[in-house]
Protein backbone atom coordinates (compact mmCIF):
# COMPACT_ATOMS: atom_id res chain seq x y z
CA UNK A 1 0.00 0.00 0.00
CA UNK A 2 1.32 3.41 -0.97
CA UNK A 3 2.63 5.84 1.62
CA UNK A 4 0.28 8.39 0.02
CA UNK A 5 -2.52 6.95 2.13
CA UNK A 6 -1.01 8.61 5.20
CA UNK A 7 -1.89 12.04 3.80
CA UNK A 8 -5.64 11.54 4.12
CA UNK A 9 -6.18 9.72 7.38
CA UNK A 10 -9.92 10.30 7.59
CA UNK A 11 -10.90 8.52 4.39
CA UNK A 12 -8.40 5.74 5.01
CA UNK A 13 -9.75 5.22 8.51
CA UNK A 14 -13.30 5.20 7.13
CA UNK A 15 -12.32 2.46 4.67
CA UNK A 16 -10.50 0.42 7.31
CA UNK A 17 -13.49 0.70 9.63
CA UNK A 18 -15.90 -0.32 6.88
CA UNK A 19 -14.01 -3.36 5.59
CA UNK A 20 -13.43 -4.61 9.13
CA UNK A 21 -16.89 -3.75 10.47
CA UNK A 22 -18.41 -7.19 10.00
CA UNK A 23 -21.23 -5.66 7.96
CA UNK A 24 -22.43 -7.73 5.02
CA UNK A 25 -21.71 -5.90 1.79
CA UNK A 26 -19.85 -6.61 -1.44
CA UNK A 27 -19.01 -3.17 -2.84
CA UNK A 28 -18.20 0.41 -1.82
CA UNK A 29 -18.97 3.45 -3.97
CA UNK A 30 -17.21 6.79 -3.42
CA UNK A 31 -17.80 10.05 -5.29
CA UNK A 32 -17.31 13.73 -4.40
CA UNK A 33 -19.93 15.56 -2.32
CA UNK A 34 -21.88 12.36 -1.63
CA UNK A 35 -21.89 9.88 1.27
CA UNK A 36 -20.03 6.58 0.88
CA UNK A 37 -22.45 3.91 -0.37
CA UNK A 38 -22.42 0.17 0.38
CA UNK A 39 -23.89 -2.64 -1.77
CA UNK A 40 -25.79 -4.79 0.74
CA UNK A 41 -27.99 -7.87 0.14
CA UNK A 42 -30.99 -5.52 -0.10
CA UNK A 43 -29.29 -2.99 -2.37
CA UNK A 44 -27.30 0.22 -1.94
CA UNK A 45 -27.38 2.17 1.31
CA UNK A 46 -25.40 5.00 2.88
CA UNK A 47 -22.49 4.09 5.15
CA UNK A 48 -23.08 7.42 6.95
CA UNK A 49 -24.62 10.83 6.30
CA UNK A 50 -21.26 12.57 5.90
CA UNK A 51 -20.36 13.44 2.28
CA UNK A 52 -16.85 12.81 0.93
CA UNK A 53 -14.88 15.87 -0.22
CA UNK A 54 -12.81 15.69 -3.40
CA UNK A 55 -9.65 16.61 -1.48
CA UNK A 56 -10.23 13.58 0.77
CA UNK A 57 -10.33 11.34 -2.31
CA UNK A 58 -7.09 12.55 -3.89
CA UNK A 59 -4.67 10.65 -1.59
CA UNK A 60 -6.75 7.49 -2.08
CA UNK A 61 -6.66 7.99 -5.85
CA UNK A 62 -2.88 8.39 -5.73
CA UNK A 63 -2.62 5.24 -3.64
CA UNK A 64 -4.56 3.33 -6.28
CA UNK A 65 -2.42 4.75 -9.11
CA UNK A 66 0.13 7.56 -8.80
CA UNK A 67 -0.57 8.65 -12.39
CA UNK A 68 -4.36 8.52 -12.05
CA UNK A 69 -4.86 12.10 -13.30
CA UNK A 70 -3.15 11.34 -16.63
CA UNK A 71 -4.58 7.84 -17.11
CA UNK A 72 -8.18 8.73 -16.23
CA UNK A 73 -8.34 11.02 -19.27
CA UNK A 74 -8.17 8.03 -21.64
CA UNK A 75 -9.76 5.17 -19.71
CA UNK A 76 -10.95 3.83 -16.37
CA UNK A 77 -8.29 2.48 -14.00
CA UNK A 78 -8.58 -1.03 -12.54
CA UNK A 79 -6.20 -1.77 -9.66
CA UNK A 80 -6.23 -4.07 -6.62
CA UNK A 81 -4.61 -3.31 -3.29
CA UNK A 82 -4.54 -4.91 0.14
CA UNK A 83 -6.12 -3.16 3.12
CA UNK A 84 -5.86 -5.02 6.46
CA UNK A 85 -7.36 -8.51 5.92
CA UNK A 86 -9.06 -7.75 2.62
CA UNK A 87 -8.07 -7.33 -1.00
CA UNK A 88 -9.88 -4.45 -2.66
CA UNK A 89 -10.45 -4.26 -6.41
CA UNK A 90 -10.67 -0.57 -7.24
CA UNK A 91 -12.10 0.87 -10.45
CA UNK A 92 -11.63 4.62 -10.94
CA UNK A 93 -13.71 6.28 -13.65
CA UNK A 94 -14.99 9.62 -14.89
CA UNK A 95 -18.65 10.68 -14.82
CA UNK A 96 -20.77 13.78 -15.55
CA UNK A 97 -19.01 14.66 -18.83
CA UNK A 98 -15.61 14.36 -17.19
CA UNK A 99 -16.36 16.74 -14.33
CA UNK A 100 -16.39 14.04 -11.62
CA UNK A 101 -14.26 11.06 -10.66
CA UNK A 102 -15.80 8.09 -8.84
CA UNK A 103 -14.28 5.01 -7.19
CA UNK A 104 -15.97 1.61 -7.25
CA UNK A 105 -14.45 -0.88 -4.79
CA UNK A 106 -15.14 -4.63 -4.59
CA UNK A 107 -14.25 -6.17 -1.22
CA UNK A 108 -12.71 -9.64 -1.35
CA UNK A 109 -11.17 -11.85 1.34
CA UNK A 110 -7.39 -11.77 1.35
CA UNK A 111 -7.25 -15.55 0.75
CA UNK A 112 -9.65 -17.89 -1.09
CA UNK A 113 -12.33 -19.38 1.14
CA UNK A 114 -12.70 -23.18 1.38
CA UNK A 115 -14.84 -24.58 -1.42
CA UNK A 116 -17.29 -26.05 1.07
CA UNK A 117 -18.00 -22.56 2.45
CA UNK A 118 -18.97 -21.00 -0.89
CA UNK A 119 -22.53 -22.33 -0.68
CA UNK A 120 -21.99 -24.87 -3.45
CA UNK A 121 -22.67 -28.56 -2.66
CA UNK A 122 -19.64 -30.49 -1.46
CA UNK A 123 -19.73 -32.85 -4.44
CA UNK A 124 -18.68 -29.96 -6.72
CA UNK A 125 -15.14 -31.08 -5.81
CA UNK A 126 -15.63 -34.09 -8.09
CA UNK A 127 -15.72 -31.64 -11.00
CA UNK A 128 -12.07 -30.88 -10.25
CA UNK A 129 -10.88 -34.49 -10.33
CA UNK A 130 -10.32 -34.82 -14.12
CA UNK A 131 -6.89 -33.79 -15.39
CA UNK A 132 -8.29 -32.41 -18.64
CA UNK A 133 -11.44 -30.75 -19.90
CA UNK A 134 -13.38 -27.50 -19.51
CA UNK A 135 -15.24 -26.11 -16.50
CA UNK A 136 -17.35 -22.98 -16.95
CA UNK A 137 -18.38 -20.76 -14.03
CA UNK A 138 -21.09 -18.33 -15.09
CA UNK A 139 -23.60 -15.87 -13.76
CA UNK A 140 -24.37 -12.14 -13.67
CA UNK A 141 -21.94 -9.51 -12.40
CA UNK A 142 -21.59 -9.68 -8.62
CA UNK A 143 -22.72 -13.31 -8.31
CA UNK A 144 -19.50 -14.54 -6.70
CA UNK A 145 -17.87 -16.12 -9.77
CA UNK A 146 -14.41 -14.82 -8.80
CA UNK A 147 -14.74 -16.22 -5.28
CA UNK A 148 -15.86 -19.63 -6.55
CA UNK A 149 -13.08 -19.76 -9.13
CA UNK A 150 -10.44 -18.87 -6.52
CA UNK A 151 -11.79 -21.53 -4.14
CA UNK A 152 -11.66 -24.16 -6.89
CA UNK A 153 -8.09 -23.26 -7.79
CA UNK A 154 -7.09 -23.31 -4.12
CA UNK A 155 -8.60 -26.80 -3.78
CA UNK A 156 -6.48 -27.99 -6.70
CA UNK A 157 -3.46 -26.17 -5.23
CA UNK A 158 -3.90 -28.02 -1.93
CA UNK A 159 -4.55 -31.48 -3.38
CA UNK A 160 -2.61 -31.87 -6.62
CA UNK A 161 0.95 -31.51 -7.90
CA UNK A 162 0.26 -29.27 -10.87
CA UNK A 163 1.29 -26.09 -12.64
CA UNK A 164 -1.62 -23.63 -12.41
CA UNK A 165 -1.55 -20.64 -14.77
CA UNK A 166 -4.19 -17.92 -14.47
CA UNK A 167 -4.95 -15.05 -16.86
CA UNK A 168 -6.84 -12.31 -15.00
CA UNK A 169 -7.81 -8.64 -15.33
CA UNK A 170 -6.84 -7.73 -12.65
CA UNK A 171 -5.44 -10.44 -10.30
CA UNK A 172 -8.03 -10.55 -7.53
CA UNK A 173 -6.96 -13.38 -5.21
CA UNK A 174 -3.27 -13.97 -4.68
CA UNK A 175 -2.63 -17.72 -4.66
CA UNK A 176 0.38 -19.07 -2.79
CA UNK A 177 2.16 -22.30 -3.65
CA UNK A 178 1.05 -25.37 -1.70
CA UNK A 179 1.28 -28.56 -3.74
CA UNK A 180 1.06 -26.73 -7.06
CA UNK A 181 3.26 -24.23 -8.91
CA UNK A 182 1.34 -20.97 -9.32
CA UNK A 183 1.78 -18.50 -12.22
CA UNK A 184 -0.71 -15.62 -12.16
CA UNK A 185 -0.72 -13.33 -15.22
CA UNK A 186 -2.42 -9.95 -15.25
CA UNK A 187 -3.88 -8.35 -18.38
CA UNK A 188 -2.40 -6.08 -19.74
CA UNK A 189 0.69 -6.05 -17.46
CA UNK A 190 1.96 -9.62 -17.97
CA UNK A 191 0.18 -10.36 -21.24
CA UNK A 192 -1.69 -8.25 -23.79
CA UNK A 193 -5.09 -9.98 -23.62
CA UNK A 194 -6.93 -13.08 -22.42
CA UNK A 195 -6.49 -14.77 -25.80
CA UNK A 196 -2.77 -14.00 -26.10
CA UNK A 197 -2.19 -14.97 -22.46
CA UNK A 198 -3.92 -18.30 -23.03
CA UNK A 199 -1.88 -19.01 -26.19
CA UNK A 200 1.37 -18.12 -24.39
CA UNK A 201 0.40 -20.26 -21.39
CA UNK A 202 0.08 -23.37 -23.57
CA UNK A 203 3.84 -23.17 -24.15
CA UNK A 204 4.60 -22.88 -20.42
CA UNK A 205 3.86 -26.48 -19.37
CA UNK A 206 0.52 -25.87 -17.60
CA UNK A 207 -1.66 -28.57 -16.10
CA UNK A 208 -4.47 -26.23 -15.06
CA UNK A 209 -5.44 -23.00 -16.83
CA UNK A 210 -7.81 -20.32 -15.59
CA UNK A 211 -9.17 -17.64 -17.92
CA UNK A 212 -10.73 -14.65 -16.18
CA UNK A 213 -13.36 -14.18 -18.89
CA UNK A 214 -14.21 -15.50 -22.35
CA UNK A 215 -14.84 -12.38 -24.42
CA UNK A 216 -14.03 -13.19 -28.02
CA UNK A 217 -13.53 -15.80 -30.73
CA UNK A 218 -9.76 -16.15 -30.16
CA UNK A 219 -10.15 -16.88 -26.44
CA UNK A 220 -13.02 -19.31 -27.03
CA UNK A 221 -11.14 -21.14 -29.79
CA UNK A 222 -7.91 -21.44 -27.80
CA UNK A 223 -9.87 -22.57 -24.72
CA UNK A 224 -11.50 -25.42 -26.66
CA UNK A 225 -8.12 -26.46 -28.05
CA UNK A 226 -6.56 -26.44 -24.55
CA UNK A 227 -9.41 -28.42 -23.01
CA UNK A 228 -9.28 -30.99 -25.79
CA UNK A 229 -5.49 -31.39 -25.76
CA UNK A 230 -4.94 -32.46 -22.17
CA UNK A 231 -5.33 -29.44 -19.89
CA UNK A 232 -7.96 -28.71 -17.25
CA UNK A 233 -9.31 -25.26 -18.17
CA UNK A 234 -11.52 -23.13 -15.92
CA UNK A 235 -13.17 -20.00 -17.30
CA UNK A 236 -15.87 -17.50 -16.38
CA UNK A 237 -18.67 -16.04 -18.48
CA UNK A 238 -21.60 -13.68 -18.01
CA UNK A 239 -24.87 -15.50 -18.76
CA UNK A 240 -28.24 -16.00 -17.03
CA UNK A 241 -28.19 -19.81 -16.97
CA UNK A 242 -25.86 -22.80 -17.23
CA UNK A 243 -27.21 -23.70 -20.66
CA UNK A 244 -26.71 -20.07 -21.66
CA UNK A 245 -22.96 -20.48 -21.06
CA UNK A 246 -22.77 -23.37 -23.54
CA UNK A 247 -24.85 -21.44 -26.08
CA UNK A 248 -22.76 -18.28 -25.68
CA UNK A 249 -19.46 -20.17 -26.00
CA UNK A 250 -20.57 -21.81 -29.25
CA UNK A 251 -21.97 -18.47 -30.41
CA UNK A 252 -18.44 -17.07 -30.76
CA UNK A 253 -18.01 -19.31 -33.81
CA UNK A 254 -19.36 -18.76 -37.31
CA UNK A 255 -22.24 -21.07 -38.32
CA UNK A 256 -19.99 -23.13 -40.59
CA UNK A 257 -17.56 -23.74 -37.67
CA UNK A 258 -20.13 -24.36 -34.97
CA UNK A 259 -20.80 -28.05 -35.61
CA UNK A 260 -17.12 -28.95 -35.31
CA UNK A 261 -16.63 -26.80 -32.19
CA UNK A 262 -19.78 -28.26 -30.63
CA UNK A 263 -18.34 -31.77 -31.08
CA UNK A 264 -15.12 -30.67 -29.36
CA UNK A 265 -17.02 -29.04 -26.47
CA UNK A 266 -19.28 -32.08 -26.08
CA UNK A 267 -16.21 -34.24 -25.54
CA UNK A 268 -14.23 -31.76 -23.42
CA UNK A 269 -16.87 -30.22 -21.14
CA UNK A 270 -16.59 -31.39 -17.53
CA UNK A 271 -19.32 -29.18 -16.16
CA UNK A 272 -20.98 -25.79 -15.82
CA UNK A 273 -21.71 -23.88 -12.62
CA UNK A 274 -24.23 -21.05 -12.83
CA UNK A 275 -24.67 -19.01 -9.68
CA UNK A 276 -26.73 -16.15 -8.35
CA UNK A 277 -26.54 -14.32 -5.00
CA UNK A 278 -29.82 -13.52 -3.26
CA UNK A 279 -30.61 -11.80 0.05
CA UNK A 280 -31.60 -14.17 2.84
CA UNK A 281 -35.13 -13.97 4.22
CA UNK A 282 -34.15 -11.22 6.68
CA UNK A 283 -32.04 -9.31 4.14
CA UNK A 284 -29.00 -9.51 6.42
CA UNK A 285 -26.78 -11.80 4.35
CA UNK A 286 -26.26 -13.33 0.91
CA UNK A 287 -27.45 -16.82 -0.07
CA UNK A 288 -25.96 -18.63 -3.07
CA UNK A 289 -28.31 -20.36 -5.50
CA UNK A 290 -26.61 -22.49 -8.15
CA UNK A 291 -27.48 -24.44 -11.28
CA UNK A 292 -25.14 -27.33 -12.08
CA UNK A 293 -24.51 -29.33 -15.23
CA UNK A 294 -22.19 -32.32 -14.74
CA UNK A 295 -20.85 -33.99 -17.87
CA UNK A 296 -18.32 -36.25 -16.15
CA UNK A 297 -20.07 -39.36 -17.51
CA UNK A 298 -20.76 -37.70 -20.90
CA UNK A 299 -24.53 -37.77 -20.27
CA UNK A 300 -24.96 -34.24 -21.65
CA UNK A 301 -22.58 -34.70 -24.59
CA UNK A 302 -25.23 -35.80 -27.14
CA UNK A 303 -27.19 -32.57 -26.53
CA UNK A 304 -24.10 -30.38 -26.95
CA UNK A 305 -22.76 -32.16 -30.04
CA UNK A 306 -25.96 -31.30 -31.91
CA UNK A 307 -26.73 -27.58 -31.35
CA UNK A 308 -30.36 -28.20 -32.27
CA UNK A 309 -30.67 -30.41 -29.18
CA UNK A 310 -29.19 -27.93 -26.68
CA UNK A 311 -32.65 -27.08 -25.35
CA UNK A 312 -33.01 -30.72 -24.25
CA UNK A 313 -30.49 -30.10 -21.45
CA UNK A 314 -33.35 -28.38 -19.59
CA UNK A 315 -35.31 -31.65 -19.64
CA UNK A 316 -32.18 -33.50 -18.50
CA UNK A 317 -31.91 -31.18 -15.47
CA UNK A 318 -35.59 -31.67 -14.62
CA UNK A 319 -35.22 -35.47 -14.72
CA UNK A 320 -32.29 -35.34 -12.21
CA UNK A 321 -30.94 -38.58 -13.68
CA UNK A 322 -27.37 -38.19 -12.37
CA UNK A 323 -28.09 -36.98 -8.79
CA UNK A 324 -25.61 -34.10 -9.20
CA UNK A 325 -26.86 -31.91 -12.05
CA UNK A 326 -29.70 -29.66 -10.96
CA UNK A 327 -31.77 -26.77 -12.27
CA UNK A 328 -31.80 -23.30 -10.74
CA UNK A 329 -35.53 -23.56 -10.06
CA UNK A 330 -35.05 -26.75 -8.04
CA UNK A 331 -32.56 -24.95 -5.82
CA UNK A 332 -34.65 -21.78 -5.52
CA UNK A 333 -37.74 -23.81 -4.57
CA UNK A 334 -35.78 -25.70 -1.90
CA UNK A 335 -34.42 -22.44 -0.46
CA UNK A 336 -37.93 -20.96 -0.28
CA UNK A 337 -39.33 -24.08 1.43
CA UNK A 338 -36.47 -23.97 3.96
CA UNK A 339 -37.21 -20.24 4.49
CA UNK A 340 -33.64 -19.37 3.59
CA UNK A 341 -34.96 -16.84 1.03
CA UNK A 342 -38.39 -15.35 0.35
CA UNK A 343 -40.55 -16.16 -2.66
CA UNK A 344 -40.36 -12.67 -4.17
CA UNK A 345 -36.55 -12.75 -4.32
CA UNK A 346 -36.63 -16.29 -5.72
CA UNK A 347 -38.95 -15.19 -8.52
CA UNK A 348 -36.66 -12.26 -9.35
CA UNK A 349 -33.65 -14.61 -9.62
CA UNK A 350 -35.41 -17.24 -11.78
CA UNK A 351 -35.04 -17.20 -15.56
CA UNK A 352 -38.12 -19.46 -15.90
CA UNK A 353 -40.53 -17.72 -13.55
CA UNK A 354 -43.67 -19.55 -14.66
CA UNK A 355 -42.11 -22.93 -13.91
CA UNK A 356 -40.88 -21.77 -10.50
CA UNK A 357 -44.32 -20.35 -9.67
CA UNK A 358 -45.90 -23.72 -10.47
CA UNK A 359 -43.27 -25.58 -8.44
CA UNK A 360 -43.85 -23.38 -5.38
CA UNK A 361 -47.61 -23.77 -5.64
CA UNK A 362 -47.21 -27.54 -5.78
CA UNK A 363 -45.18 -27.50 -2.55
CA UNK A 364 -47.86 -25.64 -0.58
Amino acid sequence: MSDDFSISRDLLQDLIALVNSGQTFSDIHIEPDMPIMLKTPRGWRQASDEPVALEDMVPLLRGIDEDWEDKIIDHAIDRPFVLTQFRLRCNVYRTSSGSKVAISIRRLPLHPIPLEKTGLPGYVKTMLEPTKGIILVTGPTGSGKTTTMASMLEHINATRNAHIITIEEPIEYELRRKQSIISQKEVPVDTASFSSGLREALRQKPDVLMVGEIRDFDTADTLLHAGESGHLVLATMHTNSAIGAITKLLGFFAPEQRQQRAAILANALVGVIFQSLLPDENGDDFVLASELIFNTTQQVSPYIADPEKLHMISDFLRRKTDNMSRSLNDVLAQLVVKKAINQKDAMRAAYNRLELHEMLNAKR
